[in-house]
């Protein structure tokens, strides 16, 4: 009973001081602006600005590691950050309160909620706990094979002729299906904006894979 009680008056107050929080600009919607700037950054083929903005649908759920690995790579004098959110762990258990978000200076931006919060009020907010944050230069020097088989900020990477070109293949169509799936006008303006802009064409890839395979199969 006191356990129940107890949720109820967390998330009561939560939710108030989110609202405060809204209204007083304390917290506000992930900026276009950001958006278009971790777009500069393309991981696993796709746009992270596009990736982030429209995360339902593109990532599955609990994958908040991920989410916030990806804006902290296209983000410069971002901090890493993973701890444990209280929210998490009255709605999911104890054990699932693990969370990741990405702090800039003086906020907070949890690509999970579509938010950026001034910090102080995050932390107060969730309860945040067991905090470990991971700058940059200590991510790149330690991740240096993730970084340089996934991460470029190079669109003629994937345009024909390309070091990426070839790796377009099933991951962008899985995304396209699924930009489509969701019905997400938005999102399926913004993808085909980026296939245009690298000359995706799924014929020619494939026919640039074959070609590739030949020439591996003839040097056997």
């Amino acid at each position: 009973m006191f356990k129940s009680l107890r949720k109820k008056l967390y998330f009561d107050r939560l939710n108030v001081m989110f609202n405060i929080g809204l209204r007083d600009g304390k917290i506000v919607p992930i900026e276009d602006e950001l958006y278009e700037k971790m777009n500069k950054t393309i991981i696993a083929c796709l746009p992270v600005g596009t990736r982030i903005k429209y995360a339902d649908q593109l990532f599955a759920q609990g994958t908040c590691y991920e989410r916030s690995l990806y804006m902290f790579l296209a983000l410069d004098n971002a901090l890493l950050v993973r701890g444990n959110n209280k929210d998490l762990e009255y709605n999911y258990g104890k054990g699932h309160e693990g969370h990741g978000w990405v702090e800039i200076g003086d906020y907070v931006y949890d690509p999970s909620l579509g938010y950026r919060f001034e910090k102080e009020l995050y932390y107060k907010m969730y309860c945040s706990s067991d905090l470990n944050k991971c700058d940059k230069e200590t991510y790149l020097r330690d991740h240096s094979d993730f970084i340089d088989k996934y991460v470029s900020t190079d669109l003629n990477d994937f345009r024909p002729g390309g070091k990426k070109r070839l790796e377009l293949g099933i991951i962008i169509y899985q995304t396209i299906v699924g930009a489509k799936y969701s019905n997400n006008e938005n999102l399926l303006n913004d993808l085909q904006l980026f296939l245009d802009s690298i000359q995706y064409d799924p014929v020619q890839i494939k026919k640039e894979r074959e070609e590739s395979m030949d020439l591996i199969f003839s040097k056997l």
